[in-house]
């Protein structure tokens, strides 16, 4: 049986928003969490993992969608059935580099999306600024679903600005971000320009540490799917 439940963060200073916020307790995401959390998890088995989580976030995330019910004819007579809609209406902006097993995960479930890809850089603290080198985000729609994806929601820098350059393509029906680890300060972060985005996760961590890591986090998620660089 699936498990899902809400955590709802404190009222902020600022619109005295709540996040919306689902983390994932199901088995099978404890395990693959788990995968990835250890240090000693090679680089393949990471990113198998990454990819794992990517899929079932997905199919979990289906269950928030409408269901549009009908009558189909089997060899015996009438049954119900059903297709869910809006399933064509999904734009994933998968964030480089980690974000790329995560992503190749949720195309099982989310076959007909429609992608765009963003190159981002975190800048050092206090600041954490941004650098966009590479961005290529297709129109959105009002009847669309935008899900954003980075393994990690640590400060929530990255996201929110990928979540600005994404509104100027269109409003969409929906905001949502997917992320295997992300932290309470992240989040906020994002909220307060967002309220109305959805957050999707499988962990929410503690703290950061001074470097905007996530602790205990997993380390660079980046680096442990494809290597470190040189």
């Amino acid at each position: 049986m699936t498990h899902l439940h809400s955590v709802r963060a404190d009222p902020l200073m600022v619109g005295m928003v709540k996040p919306k916020v689902t983390v994932m307790d199901h088995p099978m995401v404890v395990e693959q969490l788990s995968l990835v959390r250890d240090k000693r998890t090679s680089q393949i088995a990471f990113r198998k993992a990454i990819y794992r989580l990517g899929r079932f976030m997905a199919y979990e995330f289906l269950r928030t969608m409408d269901v549009q019910e009908f009558t189909v004819e089997t060899p015996l007579g009438p049954a119900k059935g059903g297709q869910i809609k809006g399933r064509d209406r999904i734009v994933i902006i998968l964030v480089l580099r980690a974000a790329i097993p995560f992503v190749e995960g949720m195309y099982k479930n989310f076959p007909m999306a429609r992608t765009g890809v963003v190159s981002a850089w975190r800048g050092k603290p206090p600041d954490f600024p941004i650098e966009v080198s590479y961005a290529k985000i297709p129109e959105v729609g009002k009847d669309d679903v935008v899900v954003i994806a980075d393994p990690m929601l640590a400060t929530g820098h990255t996201l929110k600005e990928v979540a600005k350059r994404v509104m100027k393509q269109g409003r969409p029906k929906r905001l949502v971000f997917f992320s295997v680890i992300a932290t309470k300060q992240g989040i906020d972060y994002v909220a307060r320009d967002f309220p109305r985005a959805e957050f999707y996760t499988c962990a929410i961590d503690p703290a950061l540490n001074d470097h905007g890591y996530i602790v205990p986090g997993l380390g660079d998620a980046g680096d442990r799917s494809f290597g470190a660089p040189h």
